[in-house]
């Protein structure tokens, strides 16, 4: 119990999650917890319920601050945290009792900077079975990009390997570009094939809400950062394509249903062009033919029809 475990979690507008979240993180089988509770701004109770729980538990610090986003509300608790390794937690998920242990377990029976868990939701069927390996980074990076496995609450962190890692202010997509950072600095992993974080899908977020111009613009540049950080090898090269020509054809789809967004075609264009350099005859798929291969009319009037129908 000599390490110390800094868990961060950002708080704003989670009312009706937050006893939930943070009584199933002061309840691990762990307890040599430090944890930080940085209410960004929130409107509602949610700040006074993290006071509650500074005053009943003394590992409970609590940061009030104005609002500006996760990403910096998650940097404030950063800026303090004290333990020899670091763990985020959103405030409308939990944790599985004794998620931490486990983690911390084979973080230092092994010697890795990082160890990495499943998240069990309504979305998720895969199998879990508890097994665990070490990956190198290519296959880290690999497995990653392959299930979009970008969340940073997935992993419990050395906090010598990322003390001086920052979540850029006041975006979306944030965990995309921390974790492509977080993987170039290291040379395994580990993975527990264990469904021990409740990722919760009720709440609406930013990520869940409607379509908008934030969403393709920072979706683009967080994409182009993968493509650019990701390490030059041609296996993690397939990997790139795969993950271009199906994200970005989910885009396209999107900006053909909502042209409000794009009415001069330019996010289009962009997005078109880089289907047709990223597909290939193993990983096309109809969806990105058809992006690739139709004129923007002819998809605005697919995509309308698919969404008059589907929203009866």
């Amino acid at each position: 119990m000599e390490n110390k475990i800094s868990v961060i979690v950002p708080v704003y507008k989670v009312e009706n999650y937050l006893h939930h979240c943070v009584n199933s993180i002061v309840k691990q089988t762990y307890s040599n917890l430090e944890i930080i509770l940085v209410n960004d701004g929130s409107p509602d109770s949610s700040g006074k319920i993290c006071d509650e729980f500074a005053k009943k538990d003394d590992r409970v610090i609590v940061i009030h601050k104005k609002n500006e986003g996760s990403s910096c509300a998650r940097n404030a608790g950063l800026d303090i945290a004290s333990g020899e390794f670091i763990s985020f937690v959103d405030s409308d998920d939990s944790i599985n009792q004794s998620m931490l242990e486990k983690m911390l377990e084979k973080l230092l029976e092994f010697n890795l900077d990082v160890v990495e868990i499943k998240p069990r939701s309504i979305n998720n069927s895969s199998n879990s079975d508890d097994s665990f390996e070490i990956q190198n980074q290519t296959n880290a990076f690999k497995r990653v990009i392959q299930g979009t496995a970008f969340s940073v609450w997935r992993r419990l962190y050395k906090t010598s390997l990322v003390k001086d890692l920052r979540f850029i202010p006041k975006i979306i997509h944030q965990d995309v570009f921390y974790t492509v950072d977080v993987l170039n600095r290291i040379n395994q992993l580990g993975y527990l094939n264990s469904k021990f974080y409740n990722y919760n899908t009720e709440n609406e977020s930013i990520i869940r809400s409607n379509y908008s111009l934030e969403k393709i613009t920072i979706g683009i540049k967080a994409t182009e950062y993968i493509i650019t950080n990701t390490p030059k090898q041609p296996i993690l090269k397939k990997v790139v394509n795969n993950y271009i020509t199906h994200y970005y054809t989910d885009h396209y789809f999107l900006l053909s249903r909502n042209v409000c967004i794009d009415p001069n075609k330019e996010f289009r264009k962009k997005l078109r062009n880089s289907i047709r350099s990223a597909i290939n005859f193993k990983n096309y798929n109809l969806r990105a033919l058809m992006a690739v291969v139709l004129p923007h009319k002819v998809m605005e009037y697919i995509s309308s029809g698919y969404k008059a129908i589907t929203s009866k």
